[in-house]
């Protein structure tokens, strides 16, 4: 992993970028919904804006329309302190929407795909990876093309330049061709992956019902992922290694008051830990945190106290500043 003093960005996220709209009430479906709030929306989005509220460094590379959705993304973005100088905005096509309902669980959707689709290679920032720690994507943008091929060429690019990669696997059959080529696109972006974080749900609708958790996790190992993080719910997390390790991460019990955007809030503690030199089982503990702060909150958080106030609320301590040596160690550890 590139050294800190070397990288503009903690974070580059690349490819999902969308308007949520969220049910103001907590219904069951679509249909019993009657009012709806915009946020910012989109897996890579919420893990950058995350990770900017956490005091780390992140930016977004992805297509929006040029409409008020579009504009409204940036803003909103920029608010937070995310680099948006990679977002363009794309004439004649509309921003992307995702229509969810409010849940304490699973949440009813619908997704009517526009300018996140138009991402092409050409379009990937090659410099902006190049002073980058970690490059992030998710499966949603692998679901069509061009920006399937572009988020290949990002994460190509990344082991080009000694980034660290990690890989959302939110697959929903909503979002893909219904002939199977989900599962090997998946297996083919792993082979460029060190980190990935499934959840249950998400192992349910790739491999099908009844894999145990421990299952799921060797899924993604076979595969060649250097660190899975399985989240479950209410179940809490898995952390594993290629070396056999793993560990559970146990969850508490906290208020839900919505449930989207709690993976990608996980996504931004974990990242940002393992960053920080935390060990991966801290890390994980650390996402799980992070994660339920979010589960408390309607829509996406607005704040966030600084990560050093949150290690020692949780250990009492803050982890050493990692040293380059010390990034090559994990390195090393995390693709073997």
């Amino acid at each position: 992993m590139s050294p800190a003093s070397a990288a503009d960005y903690d974070l580059l996220a690349i490819g999902e970028v969308l308007v949520d709209l969220i049910s103001e009430r907590m219904v069951a479906s679509l249909e019993e919904a009657r009012s709806f709030r915009a946020f910012v929306g989109g897996q890579v989005a919420n893990v950058a804006r995350n990770v900017s509220l956490l005091g780390g460094r992140a930016a977004v590379v992805g297509c929006v329309g040029d409409d008020g959705f579009g504009r409204f993304i940036r803003r909103e973005l920029n608010a937070v302190g995310v680099v948006t100088e990679y977002l363009r905005l794309v004439a004649g096509v509309p921003t992307t929407l995702s229509v969810i309902t409010r849940h304490a669980t699973t949440p009813d959707f619908l997704i009517f795909r526009g300018a996140d689709t138009r991402l092409s290679p050409p379009q990937v920032p090659v410099e902006a990876i190049a002073r980058s720690r970690v490059v992030h994507v998710s499966a949603f943008a692998l679901s069509q093309e061009p920006s399937r091929e572009a988020v290949l060429h990002a994460l190509q690019q990344a082991r080009e330049h000694a980034c660290w990669t990690s890989l959302d696997p939110n697959y929903h059959p909503r979002l893909w061709a219904p002939d199977g080529e989900a599962l090997e696109v998946l297996r083919h972006a792993c082979t460029l992956v060190d980190l990935t974080k499934p959840s249950l749900d998400d192992c349910r609708r790739l491999f099908g019902p009844g894999l145990s958790p421990d299952a799921c996790v060797d899924r993604f190992l076979e595969w060649g992922v250097g660190l899975v993080a399985l989240t479950m719910g209410h179940r809490g997390a898995l952390v594993a290694l290629q070396s056999g390790e793993r560990w559970p991460i146990p969850s508490h019990d906290v208020p839900v008051a919505d449930v989207t955007g709690a993976g990608d809030a996980f996504w931004a503690g974990l990242i940002l830990g393992l960053l920080d030199g935390l060990p991966p089982r801290r890390a994980g503990e650390f996402g799980q945190h992070v994660a339920e702060m979010k589960l408390r909150t309607f829509g996406p958080l607005d704040r966030l106290p600084d990560r050093r106030a949150l290690y020692r609320q949780l250990w009492r301590e803050v982890p050493p500043p990692s040293t380059p040596k010390d990034e090559g160690k994990r390195d090393d550890e995390a693709r073997t």
